[in-house]
């Protein structure tokens, strides 16, 4: 690298750094690196969750942050997983030369570290102080203008069909390959032509795993795979669907009532494990926390690992669901002078929790958390809620003898709150409606709203 092209490096990663608003007080330390002072490693950014595809894996993570210093696509070239503390020393001679850039995952936060011209000795990276430890480490290159590139992995079976870009025909990838029953094959020098790549596989048991590198130890590919179709009679999983609340695993070739084990780590750093068991479609669901987001899933099945990848929830962020503000119990009936809804009857909770709009036709009832609504319909050919001005001011009804109560109905979830809509034919009207908690249906309060 001369010193034109280390110059445009510099330039790109303290414009990088600027444009996310990171403080430029520690960059100064960079040049000191061999002496043992360590390098900042500041902020970027949230981590990829599930991660960049390709490359997929831990190189995916924190990809996104290298892209913003880097003129071209960056390419991993190193990885160090399972790592603790808010610091990473290596030793100068262990960084690839090629490497511009390091990311850190912690939590899931990424930071963006640069890599030193001619480091010596030991180099250390700090994370910023009161940062979560580290749980893994990617040096990258930022390429070249049309840098390699992997743009899908198909697996079977029987093979792995890769497919390239800007790569020559002729020249070769490293393709190494978990398997399920634990066994890993390395397959050297597989030539590429016309932009595929094809590694033929024994055929008896499933790929899970695929790692592809290129020249200079470029990581094009890191990821999970699914055989489709799967080594037939071999137990297998064919699909996966995650959200917060469970995950719904589609396997093949298991016997009903059979276990397996689930292991679901989450991405503030938690990990649980379950033994779900499969069901006469060959279904087994295990039931999250629902307020945590799952970041990686692997399943087993008798010392077999059925599947090994990152996972999002199609519904993320995961986040506690809202509870029902407790005692909560309030009667609204209609002001037909205002022509709204108004709180009656309140031994429980606030009114202004609850929007209401509608009419005595058609009311919607919504609010920030779970609740449950009952109410009356009025029944047909009869007057109803004739006003006593002797007795009641203007928002008062009663009469209600031939209201009719109807089963109570539970808010569903619609964006981000619930709602309930109640309606009547155009024979007949809502006479009231009560909100309470779901697991209150025959708690305090009058139903009747009398």
């Amino acid at each position: 690298m001369d010193n034109e092209e280390r110059s445009v490096k510099r330039r790109h990663y303290l414009q990088g750094v600027a444009a996310l608003g990171i403080g430029m007080s520690g960059l100064a330390t960079s040049t000191l690196a061999q002496n043992g002072d360590p390098l900042p490693a500041p902020l970027c950014g949230e981590a990829s969750t599930p991660p960049e595809r390709p490359p997929g894996g831990q190189a995916g993570q924190c990809i996104n942050c290298v892209r913003n210093v880097c003129e071209n696509e960056p390419i991993a070239v190193a990885l160090y997983s399972d790592l603790s503390g808010t610091c990473f020393t290596i030793s100068a001679e262990e960084i690839p030369e090629n490497a511009d850039y390091i990311t850190f995952k912690a939590g899931q936060n990424c930071f963006l570290g640069e890599v030193p011209e001619d480091p010596e000795g030991d180099v250390t990276w700090c994370l910023p102080e009161g940062s979560q430890d580290i749980s893994n480490a990617t040096f990258y290159t930022c390429g070249d203008e049309d840098p390699p590139a992997v743009d899908d992995v198909m697996a079977s079976c029987e093979e792995i069909v890769i497919t390239t870009s800007n790569i020559p025909d002729d020249d070769t990838l490293d393709v190494t390959v978990d398997f399920a029953d634990g066994s890993t094959e390395t397959y050297e020098d597989v030539p590429v032509q016309n932009g595929q790549a094809t590694v033929e596989l024994p055929g008896d048991v499933n790929p899970v795993h695929v790692t592809i590198t290129y020249q200079d130890n470029l990581i094009l590919f890191d990821a999970g795979v699914m055989a489709d179709p799967p080594c037939e009679d071999e137990p297998a999983v064919t699909d996966v669907r995650v959200t917060c609340a469970q995950i719904i695993i589609q396997t093949a070739n298991i016997d009903e009532d059979e276990p397996l084990d689930v292991t679901v780590d989450f991405t503030d750093g938690s990990t649980e494990t379950y033994t779900p068991t499969v069901d006469a479609t060959g279904v087994a669901v295990v039931e999250l926390p629902g307020d945590r987001d799952p970041e990686h899933l692997t399943v087993e099945y008798n010392d077999l690992v059925l599947f090994e990848q990152f996972v999002a929830a199609e519904d993320a962020p995961c986040r506690r669901p809202p509870e029902c503000p407790p005692g909560l119990d309030i009667v609204y009936k209609y002001n037909k002078k205002k022509g709204i809804w108004c709180p009656k009857v309140e031994t429980g909770g606030d009114p202004d929790a609850f929007s209401v709009e509608g009419d005595r036709e058609e009311v919607t009832i919504c609010a920030p958390f779970p609740f449950a609504v009952s109410y009356a319909v009025q029944e047909k050919n009869h007057k109803h809620c004739k006003k006593d001005d002797k007795h009641h001011d203007d928002q008062t009804y009663k009469n209600h003898e031939n209201c009719k109560e109807q089963d109570p109905v539970l808010a569903e979830p619609v964006d981000s709150q619930y709602c309930v809509t109640i309606s009547c034919n155009l024979k007949k009207k809502v006479c009231w409606f009560r909100v309470f908690c779901p697991e209150n249906n025959n708690g305090p309060g009058n139903n009747s709203g009398d």
